[in-house]
């Protein structure tokens, strides 16, 4: 007998071992729910209703970890972290469906969550779903400023801006994002009018071209009524339209898609308070009240994508914790996007200055994209849509 071996640490590749090995298919679906583990997080639970999901997980098989000023009954509510395989989840979610303490709902809650860790993410513009083929969506960068981090000042001419988008797209950008003011840590801002000025002879250019999809990256109401009037179909706020409040109305009138990103404070600002209690829970809770706020102003939820804000607000530490993490954000409903490109981690961790961060870009889109981002948003398309082809491959290929 041959000794044995570890097949996989983690949740990959379950389904295909055991297709290997000529298990019958419905015993498949039935045992794949008994080998999946995940955590889930819970904040500020009811002490009553926390004991209860701790005894019937613990006979479920599965386990609740709590604060330890749970066990003295001396704290009103606590965290907990749910332990268990899918199954056993799902057994929870049958027991809890008639507990009191709010537990019927978070019953529902968590059904719904169970059923999105399995469910493919949509990101429909236009009337077409972006994430369909290829799975995962490029976004090009094209900004039109003088003082953006990486490309700033070189495609100030209108010309050559539209040629710049145009050979984007065609190197595999099924999205083109078009920005006038610089949200690089530190940069001030710009006047409307002057960001209307560099963005829309563009937008119209690149539209006129038949360009895939244009995105205006503007926290702007006014620029993006007139950039979605230009032809574009995509508002990418950086401040998850929280910097002006007219902003889901515009997109809700123009049916227009919506990226929605975390960030702390403005660009001038926003680096310079960086401690977290709950790095991932504090931007998952934030994303999530902002999908609820447009939502509320009409935009359906497969027009919605979030974005954790790689490197606003954040330490190099913390963006390559979010990197690493980033599947949990899919627990918001939405597709999610990261845009980690050439950013200053990139010289923290491995010294390259701005012009030379193109392989430890790639490092980073190739371990968002295997950890569950869907979209990602770049400077270097050519060179990303290769390193996707073989990312993606290796996730479908393995994925359960």
């Amino acid at each position: 007998m041959r000794p044995p071996r570890i097949i996989n640490t983690g949740i990959f590749g379950i389904r295909e071992e055991m297709s290997r090995m000529g298990v019958d298919p419905t015993g498949i679906g039935i045992m794949e729910g008994k080998s999946r583990h995940l955590l889930i997080r819970l904040d500020e639970v009811d002490l009553r209703a926390a004991l209860i999901l701790k005894q019937n997980l613990l006979s479920l098989g599965g386990e609740a970890a709590l604060r330890k000023e749970a066990a003295g009954l001396t704290v009103q509510a606590t965290p907990a972290l749910l332990m268990g395989t899918v199954l056993q989840l799902r057994r929870l979610v049958d027991k809890l469906k008639s507990q009191p303490f709010g537990l019927s709902d978070l019953a529902q809650s968590l059904t719904e969550l169970l059923h999105r860790i399995d469910e493919r993410a949509t990101f429909i513009v236009g009337g077409r779903d972006l994430l369909e083929d290829p799975k995962v969506a490029v976004m090009g960068v094209l900004n039109v400023t003088p003082d953006s981090f990486s490309d700033g000042g070189k495609f100030l001419d209108l010309n050559q801006a539209v040629s710049r988008g145009v050979e984007m797209n065609a190197l595999g950008a099924s999205i083109i994002d078009v920005g006038g003011e610089s949200t690089r840590p530190g940069s001030r801002s710009v006047e409307a009018e002057e960001e209307i000025r560099r963005v829309i002879p563009v937008i119209e250019g690149l539209f006129r071209e038949g360009v895939g999809e244009i995105s205006v990256d503007t926290t702007r109401a006014s620029v993006a009524q007139k950039a979605l009037d230009a032809g574009a179909t995509i508002i990418n706020d950086i401040s998850a339209m929280t910097f002006d409040p007219g902003m889901p109305a515009i997109a809700s009138s123009a049916n227009a898609s919506v990226i929605l990103m975390h960030t702390r404070g403005r660009p001038e600002t926003m680096q310079n308070v960086l401690e977290y209690k709950d790095l991932l829970g504090e931007i998952a809770l934030y994303l999530g009240s902002s999908v609820e706020r447009v939502l509320e102003a009409g935009i359906p939820l497969e027009r919605i994508c979030v974005d954790p804000g790689i490197g606003f607000g954040k330490s190099p530490e913390q963006n390559l914790e979010i990197i690493g993490r980033i599947g949990e954000l899919r627990s918001v409903g939405t597709a999610v996007m990261v845009g980690a490109s050439r950013k200053s981690f990139i010289g923290a961790v491995s010294g390259a200055d701005v012009d030379e961060r193109i392989p430890g870009s790639l490092a980073a889109v190739t371990a968002a994209v295997l950890r569950g981002a869907d979209m990602v948003r770049v400077h270097d398309v050519s060179e990303t849509v290769q390193a996707l082809a073989v990312a993606t491959g290796i996730r479908e290929h393995v994925q359960c």
